[in-house]
């Protein structure tokens, strides 16, 4: 009888801790291994303008930039626009959670429930709070707009160009170069971002006064 209590609490144990990686795993918007899959361009620092105060997105970005929270090693996170939840997220990027409490500080429309860049990727999805303006269509990507991947999401700032290639200059969360203390801060980036692969464009809608 010792013996099948042990079995029955080793098994409960090993679904406990099942369940609770995939909680966690399905809470994030961008892997550890997800960022090691793309190559980002982080810029010369003589390449970033100062961002004026004109674009509340820009100001709020730069802000959460210095939240340690966004660090891969932060065990939690704040979810500002779930009424604060927290989220373990130790270990994984958190581009998803960084544009959409940004989004939200910024007074901007956000979903009601948790939103991952899967998700956003999604063109029938959140038309409400931020429609899709293009899909492959940087042409008409606007000042803070998002840029969405299937697997990442920036903060879309104006196009850049080096060495031949346009990029997208913007803030995200989840980037593979080690904190500077300038351009990188707590594994969020203000930086250039390749346009490669499949993206599309949504605009967020401003909260009504």
């Amino acid at each position: 009888m010792h013996a099948y209590n042990i079995f029955i609490l080793t098994r409960l144990r090993s679904y406990f801790f099942l369940i609770t990686g995939i909680a966690i795993l399905s809470i994030s918007g961008c892997s550890s291994s997800e960022k090691k899959s793309r190559e980002e361009y982080e810029p010369d620092t003589k390449e970033i303008e100062e961002v004026s105060g004109s674009n509340a997105v820009f100001e709020i970005a730069k802000l959460e930039q210095e939240n340690s929270m966004y660090s891969v090693e932060s065990d939690t996170t704040i979810l500002y626009w779930l009424d604060n939840m927290p989220a373990e997220l130790s270990g994984f990027t958190k581009c998803n959670v960084f544009a959409l409490n940004v989004l939200k500080r910024a007074g901007y429309k956000t979903p009601d429930e948790n939103c991952l860049t899967s998700d956003m990727f999604d063109t029938s999805l959140y038309t409400d709070v931020f429609p899709v303006a293009g899909v492959n269509q940087i042409d008409v990507a606007e000042p803070g707009d998002l840029i969405v991947w299937n697997g990442h999401v920036i903060i879309f700032e104006k196009i850049v160009s080096a060495g031949g290639d346009e990029y997208a200059l913007g803030w995200w969360a989840g980037t593979r170069q080690e904190d500077n203390g300038n351009n990188i801060q707590n594994n969020v980036c203000y930086g250039k971002y390749p346009l490669d692969g499949d993206f599309i464009i949504r605009r967020p809608v401003r909260k009504k006064n």
